[in-house]
């Protein structure tokens, strides 16, 4: 299916996140799915999915590198919600793919795309493919600034010749709190502890006040003047310049 871009995304723009939710799935049926990170965005998205009775596929990429709060989380996820939750996997294990490239390829800069392209791009890119989803949901926001700022709803994802649908792009901050807390919705316990964005354990470290929120990511790789990487590119907009 080919979707007219501009007259989907004036659509959208248009509806609220539940809408544009359902938008998907009426269209796409089960080859709409969702992304999540079960970071605070991805679990607005989940808790959708549950008021929605979706049986759609949730797909988390377990990189060998996690938090294990962030896996209890999921965890809790699929225990409370009964969601259709599918963990992906690398082809690697953490141990054999040092024993590959001889380092740990996160710990310098010209190896930690590779580390992310292998660990979680590259299982999300086979998953989609392998099984002809078309639409893939992510909690990616504007306000989170950066290249993000300008996203519009939908996108087109070049990779897999399918969209991507970003349902709350236009949500603050103050909207996903006030949403979690409304809805009693269990949240990643680092963010209470200045972890505003997190990502493998590895790779991530606390922010201090008036730090940019992705400031934590990579951190390790931040040379003098150069603040390092800021998205593994897992979604197509980071990596795009769009």
């Amino acid at each position: 299916m080919e979707l007219d871009i501009i007259a989907t995304n004036k659509q959208l723009q248009g509806l609220t996140a539940m809408e544009r939710i359902r938008w998907a799935v009426e269209t796409f049926g089960n080859d709409a799915v969702l992304l999540s990170s079960m970071q605070s965005s991805a679990s607005v998205l989940m808790h959708f999915f549950y008021r929605m009775e979706l049986k759609n596929e949730i797909l988390f990429v377990d990189t060998g590198h996690h938090f294990r709060e962030t896996l209890q989380l999921r965890d809790e996820y699929m225990r409370r919600y009964k969601l259709h939750i599918v963990t992906l996997y690398p082809e690697l294990t953490p141990e054999e793919q040092e024993k590959k490239f001889g380092k740990k390829l996160y710990l310098c800069t010209d190896g930690q795309k590779e580390c992310c392209h292998v660990r979680k791009t590259v299982p999300f890119l086979n998953h989609i493919r392998q099984y002809g989803r078309k639409l893939v949901m992510i909690g990616l926001r504007r306000s989170e600034g950066g290249r993000r700022a300008r996203v519009s709803p939908l996108i087109q994802d070049p990779r897999t010749a399918g969209y991507t649908l970003y349902p709350i792009f236009d949500w603050t901050d103050e909207q996903i709190q006030t949403y979690l807390q409304q809805h009693d919705v269990p949240v990643h316990p680092l963010h209470k502890q200045n972890y505003p964005s997190i990502g493998c354990e590895c790779c991530t470290t606390p922010v201090e006040p008036g730090e940019d929120p992705r400031a934590g990511r990579w951190r390790h790789l931040a040379k003098d003047g150069d603040e390092g990487p800021k998205y593994c590119n897992i979604n197509c907009s980071d990596g795009s310049g769009i």
